[in-house]
Formats: structure tokens, sequence, C-alpha cells
């Protein structure tokens, strides 16, 4: 049975597009006055070692392992 080179190739690229637009949706920045964010970052262990928040104004707040978010952040609407 002979595959279509055409479809193999599409059906490829759009699981990647797919993939890409779901990864940018969970680690995106919240939008500046809508949202704000937070995040932990944890040891192999599980232990929490270190997060943060990103208020509505902008101002970036760390504590523990000053590192940016590796599992996404979580959003919440300005008040």
């Amino acid at each position: 049975m002979k595959i279509p080179v055409r479809k193999v190739l599409l059906t490829s690229a759009m699981t990647a597009i797919a993939l890409c637009v779901i990864g940018s949706a969970a680690a995106r920045f919240p939008k500046l006055g809508v949202e704000w964010a937070e995040w932990t970052n944890y040891d192999g262990n599980g232990n929490a070692v270190g997060g943060g928040r990103i208020e509505c104004d902008g101002t970036m707040l760390t504590w523990g392992e000053p590192s940016l978010p590796g599992g996404g952040m979580t959003l919440h609407p300005c008040n």
C-alpha cells in the first residue's frame, strides 16, 4: 500500500501547529491590567522551592529559587 507523502506531511504539520498553540496558551504571560498570574517551582522530590506572581500592573514578585515557571502559570482576573 502506497502512503501519500503529502497527506503525511500535512498531518504532521497540523499536529505540530496544534501542539505549539496548546503549549503557548498554557505558558503565556498574563494580559496587563486584565489578569494576574502565579506559579510554584518544585524540586525532584516534589518540594516547593520557589515561585512568584505577576501583578495586574506587571510587577513581578518572586520567592525562593528565582526562576520563571517551568510548569506554567495559573491565571486569575484582576479585581
